[in-house]
């Protein structure tokens, strides 16, 4: 990697609540940086990313707390290690822990499957968030999320083909 050179293709882009925006980004690595970068877990070298009225750069805590993000790679944990991710979730985004978990559990439920993605998304959804950031979601996964949370602004990060 080189100074001075752009990973990710600049972009500009609002959602509300109920929106979905497809985030094309050149390579696998660029759209998981974009992700992280509209999740606020990486911050912009240049530009400004708000979430609400929040900039990622100035007030992360405060934007983090409206997001919802799911990693490409999901959730690997056993149920033991997921039942504590939970209550971890739970304690940061200060959710009751036994709504916490009901969430959890709905959110397995409504899918109808327990892989690593979707453990990833009942993660991201045991808070009240206004954004789900969608890391290289694959076939479904933007429909099971919007079944799951209808009025939820979605960010899907993929690779242009």
């Amino acid at each position: 990697m080189r100074a001075g050179v752009d990973l990710v293709t600049p972009f500009t882009f609002w959602v509300s609540a109920g929106d979905q925006y497809d985030l094309v980004q050149p390579t696998a690595f660029a759209a998981s940086v974009a992700a992280r970068l509209c999740a606020a877990i990486v911050k912009p070298s240049a530009g400004r990313i708000l979430i609400g009225d929040f900039e990622t750069r100035l007030q992360a805590p405060q934007a983090k707390r409206r997001i919802g993000f799911v990693d490409a790679r999901g959730f690997e944990g056993d149920a033991h290690a997921f039942a504590c991710e939970v209550a971890f979730h739970a304690d940061v985004w200060g959710v009751a822990p036994s709504l916490a978990h009901e969430r959890a559990r709905h959110a397995l439920a409504t899918l109808a499957r327990d892989d690593a993605y979707a453990r990833a998304l009942a993660l991201a959804l045991v808070a009240d968030v206004s954004i789900v950031v969608l890391d290289l979601p694959g076939p479904g996964v933007v429909a099971d999320t919007r079944a799951l949370v209808p009025d939820v602004a979605i960010v899907a990060t993929s690779v242009a083909r």
